[in-house]
């Protein structure tokens, strides 16, 4: 079995079939309307499909009999095939150009969705999260279900619709032909069915690789520079093979066994035509039915049989998009982890206070909090500096303000008022961050500096970039404002990168600002240039400063020290300095002696 050659556990849980199309209905929700439109001109077309065949029966019974009186009722029954002909083109015509609409519909609205779904989620989401998965996620599911609905609405919705009537009508004719007909269709069905089930896991499998293939491309390419730096190229390549390896066997062996049973599928297909031929011979021998009756009840079973082992490949397709489907909807369904409040409060200003009332949080999946009953206060108007060991909780407690993860227990105020309760959409705007990698967009200089306030003008933002000591570089560069930056803005010095940052920040106009580390992995001048772009922003704010270099926040009007998850103590520069025993008096000294940065 391809479990013990790959050394894999295949997940065998079974689809369930109602639970997919449930969701698929309810993933294209904006379309209902315009698929009951579609469904009955698909029903209106393959219902006059049969007109033709009808009518070339009548043809045939007048010529087997002929006599010259029937000349003109031959040529009026051609009429008639001709002009049912041109409706059926009208009708599909109509049909093609429904089935369009929606499927161009249906791309743009979960496009959209899924867009507005990524922004949505928490940041807990998108860390736990490979950015190649979701995105592979998003793109493949948004592709099989057009895919899908391309396929149902001219081959499987039609084909059904065509199987129903044909054997309807050939019950009309003869029971008997219609109890062949319905004795090898279950059996067929049975067959197809009992196929997905065998294979799902293995569908479940290969979907699972395909997103770890993407996961890892991405992140490949996302860390180029480490990757040729360290000389990695050909162990990344080799890595990814061997994931595509490993999708490829799976693969094959899923496609095999379809092959297996499409031999089954096919011999009940052609014992059920060869057994509705003889059966026809015969009765047209005993006199039991014209021969134009058997032309016409072989032409419209052929139609059906043949597009019933049609309809089974594409429902192997279709199954085979479940998945996919399956995964795009409960993406789709993410519970949201931060939830805006219904009527949540919305200010026109802030003052800017934060308070921490007995805060405790931990990550998902870790088992150390990373704050532990923490309160501390941060006054309006003043500079706080957030200062300790790595891990100890500096970067939590901005995560909270920002109201990117919410405490397991205790309460985050901001003006006196509990976080939660606020729009948050609203009390973001108040807040701007400058943190120790700045997140820049592939675009120009001039639009990540006003990636918060979009709609100001070329003025305000070559003001912004004087204040962040930055209009100077901009200026040297070939297209100075409209330079574009590259990926992650790759064509950028880290000082100059932070500088755009602190424009952006500034253009903001926030209440609070934070500076995230904002000057650990700069160079002296770099961050000179930016200490005083600092010195200038923050006036009349509420400031607050992650730091590890201790020089920077000497002028902080309240320091915090953070260990463990705990306020280890606080005060200012000078108090804490002077504090016998303290975690800051000693990361002072061991920062004058060169032993931490």
């Amino acid at each position: 079995m391809i479990e013990k050659e790959l050394n894999l556990k295949l997940d065998k849980r079974p689809i369930n079939m109602r639970q997919f199309w449930l969701r698929l209905w309810r993933l294209i929700t904006p379309t209902h309307k315009q698929i009951a439109y579609l469904l009955v001109l698909i029903m209106a077309f393959e219902g006059a499909k049969f007109i033709g065949p009808y009518l070339l029966k009548r043809i045939i019974d007048l010529i087997t009999d002929f006599k010259v009186e029937y000349i003109k009722d031959i040529i009026i029954l051609i009429i008639l095939i001709l002009i049912s002909d041109l409706l059926v083109n009208l009708i599909d015509y109509f049909a093609d150009k429904k089935i369009f609409r929606i499927i161009v519909g249906v791309e743009r609205y979960l496009s959209i969705n899924a867009q507005k779904k990524m922004v949505e989620l928490g940041l807990s989401y998108h860390e736990k999260e490979n950015t190649g998965n979701k995105i592979f996620k998003i793109h493949r599911g948004i592709d099989k279900i057009t895919d899908l609905i391309g396929n149902f609405f001219w081959e499987v919705g039609p084909t059904i619709i065509q199987v129903v009537m044909t054997g309807v009508i050939l019950f009309l004719v003869d029971w008997r032909f219609g109890l062949i007909f319905s004795l090898f269709t279950p059996v067929f069905i049975y067959l197809t069915a009992k196929l997905n089930k065998k294979i799902s896991p293995l569908r479940r499998l290969r979907h699972d690789l395909y997103e770890e293939a993407a996961g890892k491309m991405t992140q490949t390419i996302i860390n180029i520079n480490t990757v040729k730096s360290f000389v990695q190229e050909d162990r990344e390549v080799d890595e990814f093979k061997k994931i595509k390896d490993k999708s490829k066997k799976v693969a094959l062996f899923e496609f095999f066994k379809m092959l297996s049973y499409n031999y089954s599928r096919s011999t009940v297909i052609t014992v059920g035509r060869v057994l509705i031929i003889l059966f026809g011979v015969y009765l047209v021998w005993s006199g039991g039915i014209t021969i134009g009756s058997l032309v016409f009840i072989i032409t419209i079973s052929e139609k059906a049989l043949i597009s019933l082992f049609r309809i089974s490949r594409l429902y192997d397709r279709i199954m085979d998009s479940s998945e996919a489907i399956n995964r795009l909807y409960k993406l789709a369904n993410q519970k949201l982890d931060i939830i805006n409040p219904v009527n949540g409060l919305k200010v026109k200003d802030l003052k800017g206070e934060v308070k921490f009332n007995n805060v405790n949080f931990i990550y998902e999946g870790s088992h150390t909090k990373a704050l532990d009953k923490v309160n501390l206060k941060i006054n309006s108007g003043c500079t706080t500096a957030l200062v300790g060991p790595s891990g100890g909780g500096k970067t939590t407690v901005v995560r909270l303000i920002y109201r990117h993860y919410d405490p397991q227990s205790g309460t985050v105020f901001l003006d006196g008022k509990n976080l939660k309760d606020y729009d948050l959409y609203e009390f973001r705007k108040f807040i701007a961050i400058v943190p120790q990698e700045v997140e820049v967009f592939n675009t120009s200089v001039r639009d990540n500096i006003s990636y918060a306030n979009p709609r100001v003008g070329l003025a305000e933002i070559k003001a912004a970039a004087k204040i962040a000591n930055a209009d100077e570089f901009i200026g040297q560069l070939a297209g100075k404002y409209e330079t574009l930056v590259g990926e992650r803005g790759i064509k950028l010095s880290g000082g100059q990168k932070q500088r755009i940052g602190i424009a952006r920040a500034v253009l903001a106009n926030p209440r609070i600002l934070i500076f995230d580390e904002a000057t650990s992995n700069l160079d002296s001048k770099s961050e000179k240039l930016i200490q005083e772009a600092m010195e200038k922003i923050k006036r009349d704010r509420t400031v607050i400063i992650i730091a590890h270099r201790l020089s920077t926040i000497k002028k902080a009007d309240k320091i915090i020290v953070l260990e463990d998850g705990k306020v280890s103590e606080e005060g200012s520069h000078f108090e804490l300095a002077n504090r016998k025993g303290g975690l800051y008096a000693e990361l002072l000294k061991l920062q004058r002696m060169g032993e931490v940065d």
